[in-house]
């Protein structure tokens, strides 16, 4: 996902506000970038030293403070957002 953004040419770097930079916590958004890159629960756990269902419960935080059902939207949702 993140190579699709770049080969876009969009940034996935944006200025964070105060706001955004606040709606995800810097654990979410490490997860977000695993699965961006295209991880599964279970890679990004073992990247991340934690468990899958962690990952998991940390993914379903994301979507809904996203308001995003999959784990594409999200990651654009983020990226637009300047999260990642």
């Amino acid at each position: 996902m993140v190579h699709a953004l770049l080969d876009m040419g969009r940034s996935p770097e944006k200025p964070q506000t105060a706001l955004t930079s606040r709606l995800l916590t810097e654990r979410e958004r490490e997860i977000l970038r695993w699965i961006g890159l295209g991880a599964s629960n279970k890679v990004a756990a073992q990247k991340l030293s934690i468990s899958a269902s962690t990952v998991r419960t940390h993914i379903e935080n994301v979507f809904r403070k996203l308001e995003c059902t999959t784990r594409a939207a999200a990651t654009l949702k983020a990226a637009d957002l300047g999260l990642l």
